[in-house]
């Protein structure tokens, strides 16, 4: 049977107009769709931004500020101090120097501390910056961005004990096996610690509003580290001056002087998961209070060297190897961010831009980054009541002084939204 033709044409129209109904209504309710430009609230100073809480719903997002999206920079810079444990290099030992010819007696006599303080490096404080890119989407306001952190920490010490100050420097990480053996001491001992600190961070967050002047920003990611240590530590003096034949029991051979470094890099590469909660507690007018913090586990490599020389004093100053280790091996360590400090916020151009600047103080711990191996020579015995010139019949103590790496400081940032 036939249908006309024209009967047909009624009913492909009514189902063209219901079609399209529907993709309009689909459309309407599609919220990563564009948006009206945000509302601004000059005149009570409660900027909601684009959706706020009084006509969102439950857990309405702050951005996109602009509605349709927004692409963001953050800019920081910051007055950093970084310390580290396990970084105790001499013992200052108020007992009298042994002087430069000493007997076997006065050196000795130097394992006994007497008001004695432990030296460790006197860290200073340096600049650094961070740097950020990323895009809020109009997707129920998720965020996706990457931020630089880049640092650079040091530590510079000279410390001296002359035979007349009554105090001698007992040094703690030399291998070095002096003539007269017993322990081994300095008249001088400098060091400098460099750090260089590289952390990217790759987030994807969402900041919504719980209540008129309270948000949250929970966000995950990865993050990528890099983190190099070196630390160099000269010794003069003491059981590397120039010694001479001593008579009477125990005799102690001869020794040239000898100028001593020893060197050690620790470096830690890595990459891992990170997460965390950020939080703006706002009190009007575009301020507010502003605490944040996240945690990561980074899974990297360690690289430990650690080189000892002793250079002659004397011509033809020629190097004489004491130690020469490596350690190489992978192992996952946390991370933890903190952030509190205080922000104002505005938008301008009729809501077209965002801009936040922020002020606060940062502190960040870096887990067991200390993985360097001390070596020290003990039990150095007489061979026959004479020390020989080559004194290679004492034995090697090895210990892990492990120990956290942390930062802490004032930061200054600001964000730009467009």
């Amino acid at each position: 049977m036939k249908m006309d033709i024209r009967k047909k044409w009624p009913v492909a129209a009514l189902s063209l107009i219901g079609m399209a109904s529907t993709v309009s209504a689909a459309r309407n309710d599609d919220k990563c769709g564009a948006t009206p430009p945000a509302t601004c609230y000059p005149s009570d100073c409660r900027p909601c931004h684009c959706l706020g809480p009084e006509n969102y719903g439950v857990n309405a997002p702050v951005g996109p500020k602009t509605c349709n999206g927004d692409f963001f920079i953050n800019v920081a810079g910051f007055y950093w101090n970084a310390h580290q444990d396990g970084m105790e290099y001499a013992v200052r030992n108020r007992v009298q120097n042994p002087g430069e010819s000493p007997e076997l007696s006065s050196i000795e006599t130097l394992n006994n501390l007497v008001d004695a303080r432990y030296q460790t490096p006197d860290y200073g404080w340096d600049f650094g910056f961070k740097l950020g890119v990323g895009y809020t989407t109009t997707c129920d306001g998720w965020d996706i961005g990457v931020l630089w952190t880049w640092y650079k920490g040091k530590a510079n010490d000279k410390i001296e004990a002359e035979p007349d100050d009554n105090e001698t420097l007992v040094t703690l990480w030399s291998a070095f096996a002096p003539v007269q053996g017993s322990v081994v001491y300095a008249t001088d001992i400098t060091t400098n610690w460099k750090l260089e600190l590289n952390l990217i961070d790759i987030e994807l967050g969402r900041q919504f509003w719980t209540s008129k002047y309270l948000s949250l920003r929970p966000h995950v990611g990865l993050r990528v580290a890099y983190i190099k240590q070196d630390w160099n530590m000269s010794h003069r003096g003491g059981s590397w001056s120039s010694r001479g034949a001593v008579s009477g029991p125990p005799a102690i051979g001869s020794q040239d002087a000898f100028n001593n470094e020893a060197k050690i890099n620790n470096d830690f590469k890595g990459v891992g998961v990170r997460g965390g909660l950020n939080s703006e507690w706002n009190f009007g007018c575009g301020w507010a209070l502003y605490g944040d913090m996240a945690a990561s586990i980074v899974y990297g490599r360690f690289d430990i060297d650690h080189d000892e020389t002793n250079r002659f004093a004397v011509t033809p100053h020629t190097k004489r190897s004491v130690l020469e280790t490596e350690d190489t091996f992978r192992a996952s360590r946390g991370m933890l961010d903190l952030a509190l400090g205080l922000q104002w916020s505005t938008m301008f151009c009729n809501c077209s831009y965002g801009f936040t600047a922020r002020l606060g103080w940062e502190h960040h711990l870096f887990f067991d980054q200390n993985q360097m191996w001390r070596v020290n020579r003990i039990g150095d015995q007489p061979v026959d009541g004479v020390l020989p010139v080559a004194n290679n019949n004492g034995e090697n103590v090895f210990q892990q002084r492990r120990g956290d790496l942390d930062t802490q400081g004032w930061t200054l940032s600001f964000k730009f939204e467009f």
